[in-house]
């Protein structure tokens, strides 16, 4: 097996408690690589498209990718995929922290469950050794009662944990996992397919390795003191090493690109100022963290020491996090906030979506589209921290108006009614995150497009409109933020990159340039991939993730954006009086991708890519 893998698969079949090995085949790993790529290819292979996400055949797998556990930076990564309970295609979430070396040092590249239990279960690996465990006790806690629960249980502080909250176990359709007391594998439900098929943790130790072995471990420690300097000198790396990732949030104010009062309000300067990292840093900072290997320390950790949103000394709120239910929510408290973080990560919910599903609700209540008595004596108002933390306690643990919210704001919107459906600010159905496509029309595409729903992660765009360049992918000059012409190839270039950094899988954060990833993953592998077959499994997951959303009920129609993004401009702030002009860009968008007029990837397209068997699968859909 190439350097970087175990080279060992754990099946899991949780209706018939049986468990297996399998090896993985490295043919496979050098076409797909690991990560989402991997985990794409076992779910369109053993998955039925036709199945509900709840039922016990979904696939959820966990994946590591080859960097995962060696000495490369920022490569504590793991990826969490199934068929998505929230957008009913494909789904995918990634999380940092020490989970996923641990998982390899334990003896897995990754984890494939399927089969529903009937008493709660937890997973328990160590060296190479796979248990399922009774969990009922633990049926019920929140993540960080779960994990300190399971390290006392185990006996052993060193165990990492990958657990649901009761957000999870009730099916809440946007429940994430947590691991690490605060790291989440956020986007896409993927813990309420956990919880649909009773596993309430998975915990791991690997006590014989502490790092995963590369083809020449002494190129590496060579290669990786060039790099660590290109690392250090990226200006956006110096801003996260500084003030976390919430430290971008008064540049992007600027841009017109945080959302404000649910993307109608262009510019709040004096809340937005209370909110930055730099207000977190003299306010409620304790320490940095650094997750696996990592050269950045973006994250925070924070404490309020008393008061009503009094928290204890943990992971703080990222910049999603505190625009979500901050800015999106018209909340300026910042001590809030990080307790409203604290309560997410404990009841297991992704905190993009709880903040766009509690501000779409508010202005349901603004609009009286919300009868008065489903809010249980409150106001819902904007602003409000306490009605805030409210409405995330009654989503994670599915009461009253929360039990509706919880399935995600597209359904929520259909249930309510009277036009809420136009201000419902969602893709595919999964709900948008913390940057405003108005401030970049290359965002709006990307959005429109992501095979996951609206993400700001398939591509990063907003980074090239804001003036960076990548020679090595072809984008050499600077490029406008609000034009049109010429987005859709560096849309599809972007999102084809993403997608080899979530199969390696490595942090984005690191900004390496793409020859050196290619470099980085040949010395590792001892493949010596050069770059443009490393870009071609990017556009080969891409597509084959496409295919099988497209045989889930995908269609073209769905490659769209909120009415709000696309009719209405702000009148103020720096994306004043600008609208997204999708159509403008898509029909590029699909040629470019040799993708037909309703989004279909053409038979030569999948061709090419060594998808033959998807052109085939896809044939009845060309016909239509």
């Amino acid at each position: 097996m190439a350097g970087g893998y175990v080279g060992r698969l754990l099946n899991v079949d949780l209706t018939r408690r049986k468990i297996s090995i399998e090896g993985l085949d490295e043919a496979l790993a050098r076409r797909y690589i690991g990560g989402s790529g991997l985990a794409a290819r076992f779910i369109y292979d053993r998955v039925s498209p036709a199945i509900d996400p709840f039922a016990p055949e979904n696939l959820l797998v966990f994946m590591t990718g080859p960097l995962t556990g060696t000495l490369s930076p920022s490569s504590g990564r793991y990826a969490a995929c199934a068929k998505s309970p929230l957008t009913g295609t494909w789904g995918e979430s990634h999380s940092a922290g020490f989970w996923g070396p641990e998982l390899k040092f334990a003896g897995f590249d990754g984890l494939l469950i399927t089969g529903r239990s009937e008493e709660p279960v937890y997973l328990w690996l160590e060296d190479g050794v796979a248990e399922l465990r009774p969990a009922q006790h633990l049926w019920g806690e929140g993540t960080y009662e779960t994990e300190a629960a399971l390290k006392k249980e185990l006996g052993d502080e060193k165990v990492k944990v990958a657990s649901i909250g009761p957000a999870g176990e009730k099916l809440v359709r946007f429940a994430c996992i947590i691991n690490d007391m605060g790291r989440a594998a956020g986007r896409c439900g993927m813990g309420a397919v956990a919880g649909s098929k009773g596993l309430k943790a998975v915990a791991v130790r690997g006590t014989r390795v502490n790092s995963i072995e590369a083809a020449d471990e002494a190129l590496l420690r060579g290669f990786l003191k060039k790099i660590y300097v290109t690392i250090r000198s990226h200006p956006n790396v110096q801003i996260y090493a500084s003030f976390g990732t919430d430290g971008i949030m008064e540049m992007m104010h600027e841009y017109g690109d945080v959302p404000i009062r649910y993307f109608t309000v262009g510019a709040w300067p004096e809340g937005i100022s209370k909110l930055s990292g730099e207000a977190m840093a003299k306010t409620i900072l304790k320490r940095t963290y650094a997750c696996f290997r990592c050269p950045i320390a973006c994250g925070r950790i924070v404490k309020v020491q008393e008061g009503p949103y009094a928290t204890a000394e943990g992971m703080g709120p990222e910049y999603e996090t505190v625009t979500s239910l901050g800015a999106l929510c018209l909340n300026d408290n910042l001590e809030s906030i990080a307790k409203a973080n604290e309560l997410c990560n404990r009841l297991g919910i992704d905190t993009i979506s709880t903040g766009n599903v509690i501000a779409f609700a508010m202005e349901c209540v603004e609009r009286e589209l919300i009868p008065g008595a489903e809010l249980g004596g409150r106001k819902l108002e904007w602003g409000s921290p306490e009605d805030i933390l409210w409405m995330i306690s009654q989503i994670g643990e599915r009461e009253g108006l929360g039990h509706l919210l919880g399935e995600g704001v597209k359904r929520a919107s259909r249930k309510i009614g009277g036009g809420s459906e136009a201000i419902a600010m969602e893709v595919k159905g999964l709900e948008a995150p913390m940057h405003d496509p108005r401030a970049f029309k290359g965002l709006g595409l990307q959005y429109a497009t992501s095979h996951r729903g609206a993400c700001h992660l398939r591509g990063e765009v907003f980074l090239i409109e804001q003036g960076e360049r990548i020679p090595d992918l072809g984008i050499h000059e600077r490029v406008d933020r609000f034009p049109t012409e010429g987005k859709a190839w560096i849309v599809a270039t972007m999102q084809n990159w993403h997608d080899v950094l979530d199969t390696l899988i490595l942090c984005k954060f690191t900004y390496l340039p793409p020859a050196s990833v290619a470099a980085l993953l040949s010395i590792v592998t001892g493949w010596k991939m050069l770059l443009p077959e490393l870009r071609d499994v990017g556009e080969r997951t891409y597509n084959l993730k496409r295919a099988f959303s497209l045989r889930c009920g995908l269609d073209g129609s769905e490659d769209r954006l909120p009415r709000r993004w696309l009719e209405e401009s702000l009148n103020e702030g720096g994306s004043k009086g600008e609208v997204v002009k999708l159509d403008e860009m898509l029909s590029d968008y699909y040629q470019v991708r040799g993708w037909d007029d309703r989004g279909i990837p053409t038979k030569e397209r999948l061709e090419r890519l060594g998808l033959a068997l998807e052109a085939s699968d896809l044939e009845s859909l060309r016909r239509r």
